[in-house]
């Protein structure tokens, strides 16, 4: 029975960090979007 849960927790962290990986990603465009110098001038 606990056999099953491996895979159930290896795609979970799969899926967990691509999920942070894109979070902190969109995190950098706006932060990148909002405080770039070279669109001021």
């Amino acid at each position: 029975m606990w056999i099953r849960f491996i895979p159930v927790l290896f795609f979970s962290l799969t899926a967990i960090s691509l999920f942070a990986y894109q979070g902190v990603e969109i995190i950098h465009a706006i932060q990148d979007f909002i405080f770039d110098k070279n669109r001021l001038k």
